[in-house]
């Protein structure tokens, strides 16, 4: 008789599905901080070219998560459907990170830009989504534990976290000294270990068999997946609340460069105001798990999409006041921890729901909708952040910005997140999972527990 396969992870496999994080993490805060103030001030292409750019090709980015995710739900190896994807694309993510910082010097306007059209579609679009989507869809395949989810959530946010926080506050000042194609490629490199640490310390603990360690997937055909998606009225919302929670954070985060810059005076302000917005969210993340017995995640992210706005408000009203813009950029990371971690955690229960409403379980479909909401998100804030810079006359050749710049400047780095904040509390009201989830996984490992007697 086989022995039943234990569902809580070990502190080990917390940690690596952390790290895989912390290695996208590094393209990611190198793109949101730093990639569009290397296009308009270092490449010197004009922003509202750039903000064009990326929301055309962030919108392409989400065709291509809804065919990412099907190739996933039909991904059967004996490592599982998801944790794979983790090794083939590691050498990709640091090859696709290095030509994004170096566009040739010698290339005309029109050249630049076609360059930087193919290698971010390269990045975001294809090798991006082939790591970040399966990578997603990894934790509601490590566990149905719902406790254990909230905890691998946390750590790998606390995780993730520290990385974006090391970043802004190294890179600005390696700058200076190796420039911006050395030190991609440093990253890149960083990048890759980190993505196969991730690999080697994880499983896939849902239909692993217990004696071998190898997963047996079962492939659900997309006539079949594609239906059972659309009963599920929480993957709607979860995408919504994704789409708009990450215009307003690269809307916001794009905008930091050009305000410790312009409004500040100061670019190492960067350091400070990560730090004050990661500091927070890591002591939130935490003891997250334990909030989560006392309260469940819905009511924590509402509460954190509450203080996410009360921040962007402080940060609107503060002008040039740099402690109180730093007060108000603490309150927002209070905010960003509870939301974040319970979004991508709630998600891998929108996956059981599922489940547990049709008998169709498909994490690479739930996780591409999800997904797409996301990288959509990624785009138009990026977009966003460029368009309101250029409605104020930014000029990033210029010595000295415009009144209408430096206000514009302003409005985006905290009223404009206080108005998306707005609209990603009215989700996470309607984000409800929490009531069903006690029934939802007795239901399911009461199934799985049928099937492998049944199979013996």
């Amino acid at each position: 008789m086989k022995k039943k396969v234990l569902r809580q992870l070990s502190m080990k496999e917390k940690v690596s599905y952390g790290l895989g994080d912390c290695g996208a993490n590094v393209a990611v805060a190198m793109c949101s901080t730093f990639l569009t103030a290397y296009y308009t001030d270092t490449v010197g292409i004009a922003a509202a070219a750039i903000g064009t750019m990326m929301l055309l090709t962030r919108i392409f980015d989400g065709i291509t998560d809804i065919f990412m995710g099907v190739i996933v739900d039909r991904t059967s190896t004996r490592w599982g459907k998801a944790r794979p994807w983790l090794l083939w694309t590691a050498p990709f993510m640091a090859l696709a990170l290095i030509l994004l910082f170096h566009v040739p010097g010698d290339f005309s306007s029109g050249g630049k830009l076609v360059y930087i059209y193919l290698t971010y579609i390269f990045q975001s679009c294809i090798v991006y989504t082939a790591n970040n989507l399966p990578y997603n869809a990894l934790l509601s395949r490590m566990t149905l534990n719902v406790n254990d989810r909230a905890s691998a959530a946390s750590i790998r946010f606390v995780m993730t976290q520290i990385t974006t926080l090391i970043i802004n506050a190294v890179t600005a000042g390696l700058l200076a000294t190796v420039g911006w194609f050395v030190l991609s490629f440093v990253y890149g490199i960083i990048i890759m270990v980190l993505l196969l640490i991730c690999f080697w310390g994880v499983k896939e603990h849902l239909d692993e068999d217990a004696e071998t360690g190898l997963v047996k997937v079962e492939r659900v055909p997309l006539h079949l997946a594609l239906p059972a998606l659309l009963k599920n009225r929480y993957f709607y919302i979860q995408t919504l609340l994704f789409l708009f929670l990450y215009i307003a954070i690269v809307s916001t985060g794009s905008t930091t460069f050009y305000f410790c810059n312009i409004v500040l005076g100061n670019i190492g302000m960067i350091t400070l105001i990560s730090m004050a917005a990661t500091i927070p969210a890591m002591i939130v993340n935490l003891i997250m798990p334990k909030l989560v017995k006392l309260y469940g995640k819905w009511k924590l992210m509402i509460s954190g999409a509450v203080l996410m706005i009360i921040g962007y408000l402080i940060i609107g009203a503060a002008a040039s006041n740099v402690t109180v813009v730093l007060i108000g950029v603490a309150v927002k990371g209070f905010g960003m921890g509870p939301i974040m971690s319970g979004l991508f955690a709630m998600t891998a229960d929108v996956v059981d729901y599922g489940e547990w409403k049709t008998g169709i379980r498909s994490e690479g479909l739930v996780n591409s909708c999800t997904s797409f909401g996301m990288k959509v998100g990624i785009g138009v804030g990026a977009a966003v952040c460029t368009w309101i810079i250029a409605i104020g006359g930014y000029v990033g050749t210029a010595a000295v910005q415009s009144a209408s710049a430096v206000n514009m400047i302003r409005f985006g780095f905290g009223y404009n997140g206080a108005i998306i904040s707005g609209i990603c509390l009215i989700l996470c009201v309607m984000m409800n999972i929490d009531r069903y989830i006690v029934q939802i996984q007795t239901d399911l490992e009461n199934k799985r527990e049928k099937n492998r007697k049944a199979g013996e």
